[in-house]
């Protein structure tokens, strides 16, 4: 295969895949377009001679799925071009840096290689070519999907939106159980392709359909066992062991404008409109959560300032007229002189008192986590491209958050901050925005003690419906990997209650001015294995990956050091 049709092939893989997570035309993307959509890359790779070819086919396909996906990054603001240029060159650099490094032992001696694969002795390595690329793909999708630079978006697992058995080995082997699934399904029918391809110069033609047909029997065997798992947890899953009345409210509003009073007072009527429904219903709320970014001036200094203003109901005092606890994203000021702020969940009481914040710990890369930010050259930079120096700094604690309500018994935790002594509680983790995407985060959080992820969002300046469904894509995992109930509170979308099978139980349309008031079930606190043991899959994958294409080489090494050893101890 030419190295023009290699990449063309790179391309359309990148294609299919954007195609099948949430996009504007299939809203909802397609499970079944995510399954196949790794055949072109894995029939590229698998003819590719050189490492330069590699680097290129994993670059132009990083980039195809990302530029594809995640077009709407164009519209951050000041940090557009910044942040969507950066992130796909990134994206492309890792993957194409990572896929010439694991394929390395596929290219050597090309030309042998290929006369084995074509005859009976290169059968038994149909297989393992197949597992091979699976594991590569797992590996890459955890490495993309983790530490500062990550950005979990463009991954399969996002393409499963409409299935609801598949999805749950998500609390065994996390996201990555789907990515093996569909990676290693792609896989075995490229190799099906190429194998028809040179089908007539194949000798032993029997024996090659018949070690590949093992290869397709076992992706089959995978697929029911995932399908059987799932219908097993569906029929096994605790019911909730108490329920937390919340008012979520979508004011659909631009924080970014300058119009704070106006956003404040859409949020406080949207809130009398979801204690209503409460009191309708003849129950009271127990927690009202406005979305990421709602507040402008930055605490503790604010909490005099919002005690005053807006004028019409001041924002502290209406908090304290609903006699109901509230969660609010806002800014927290950390270092005046080094310029350091926190995008932040503000807690406040039933009487209005700021009680205390969590700061976001997993900053979106090259948008609110600037390296070298620090620096005055950068800052230079980044006044001339977007008009100031600073962006949020990370935090670096998990605080949970205890709110009253009428049931079941109290779990104790040591990182608490109570907002009322001794009675019935739900204790809370606030995740904001990207930080539910974050495994380390939300995994951090689950351990110190929470029962329910409330998330504080502000995917408004997307402007996209695309965007909006896909940040929920990927963090409704959360409520399968650790069968915990996950809560979106959201500017614009999606707003949302996700029980723990993954299913959503309650939902706000897309871009409208609304309030959801919902009780939210919670359920038992038990150690999944993901919880457990975090991503154990694509680590153990990475490293078997490693041994079995690298083992002629070990082995090489290994014999040259003790020949290397013997002949020292004849010469002594």
């Amino acid at each position: 295969m030419s190295w023009i049709l290699q990449v063309f092939y790179s391309f359309l893989s990148g294609v299919i895949l954007a195609l099948a997570i949430p996009n504007e035309f299939l809203t909802y993307g397609s499970p079944l377009l995510g399954l196949f959509s790794l055949i072109p890359l894995y029939m590229a790779i698998r003819t590719s001679e050189k490492h330069l070819s590699l680097a290129l086919i994993f670059f132009v396909n990083a980039c195809t799925t990302h530029l594809i996906s995640s077009f709407w990054l164009s519209n951050f603001h000041g940090f557009a071009l910044f942040t969507l240029g950066a992130s796909c060159v990134g994206t492309g650099a890792v993957k194409a840096m990572f896929g010439a490094m694991f394929f390395h032992p596929l290219i050597q001696d090309k030309k042998s290689k290929k006369l084995k694969d074509l005859s009976a002795e290169g059968k038994s390595f149909i297989f393992f070519r197949v597992f091979y690329f699976t594991a590569f793909y797992v590996a890459y999708e955890w490495i993309k999907s983790t530490g500062f630079l990550a950005y979990p978006w463009g991954t399969i697992p996002m393409s499963t939106l409409k299935l609801s058995l598949i999805p749950q080995i998500a609390d065994i082997a996390g996201v990555y159980g789907i990515t093996f699934l569909f990676a290693f399904v792609s896989g075995t029918i490229g190799e099906g392709f190429l194998i028809l391809k040179d089908f007539p110069n194949t000798a032993q033609k029997c024996s090659v359909l018949n070690v590949y047909r093992g290869t397709c029997a076992l992706s089959i065997v995978l697929f029911a066992l995932f399908l059987a798992y799932g219908l097993i947890r569906k029929t096994t899953l605790d019911e909730p062991v108490k329920n937390l009345n919340a008012v979520l409210v979508q004011q659909n509003r631009d924080p970014w404008a300058k119009d704070e009073d106006e956003n404040i007072m859409i949020s406080e009527r949207l809130t009398k409109k979801g204690l209503e429904d409460f009191e309708s219903r003849g129950e009271k709320c127990d927690l009202v959560v406005w979305s990421e970014a709602v507040l402008s001036k930055r605490f503790p200094e604010a909490e005099l300032f919002y005690n005053f203003l807006p004028e019409e109901f001041p924002l502290l005092r209406f908090v304290a007229s609903t006699q109901v606890p509230f969660v609010i994203g806002g800014p927290v000021l950390r270092d005046r002189e080094k310029k350091e702020f926190q995008n932040s969940a503000l807690f406040f009481n039933k009487d209005g008192k700021y009680e205390g914040y969590y700061a976001k710990m997993h900053l979106v890369p090259f948008a609110e986590h600037i390296p070298g930010r620090k620096y005055k050259i950068v800052q230079k930079i980044l006044i001339k491209l977007v008009g100031f120096s600073y962006g949020w700094t990370p935090g670096n604690s998990f605080t949970l958050l205890e709110v009253p309500v009428s049931s079941a018994q109290k779990q104790s935790n040591p990182q608490i901050i109570s907002l009322v002594p001794k009675t019935d509680t739900v204790t809370i983790a606030t995740p904001i925005c990207f930080d539910d995407t974050a495994h380390e985060v939300c995994r951090g959080m689950f351990l110190s003690g929470s029962e329910v992820f409330v998330n504080l969002t502000n995917d408004s300046w997307s402007k996209t419906k695309s965007a909006e469904i896909q940040h929920f894509a990927v963090a409704k995992y959360r409520a399968i990997e650790y069968r915990t109930t996950l809560v979106r509170s959201t500017n614009s979308g999606l707003t949302s209650v996700v029980d723990n099978f993954g299913r959503t139980i309650a939902s706000l349309p897309l871009f409208e001015q609304e309030s959801l008031a919902v009780s939210v079930p919670v359920y038992p606190r038990k150690m999944t294995l993901y919880a457990e043991f975090g991503n154990w899959l694509p680590i153990l994958l990475l490293f078997s990956g490693l041994l079995y294409g690298y083992a002629e080489k070990l082995i090489l090494f290994g014999r040259t050091l003790k020949n290397f050893f013997t002949n020292r101890r004849h010469e002594q």
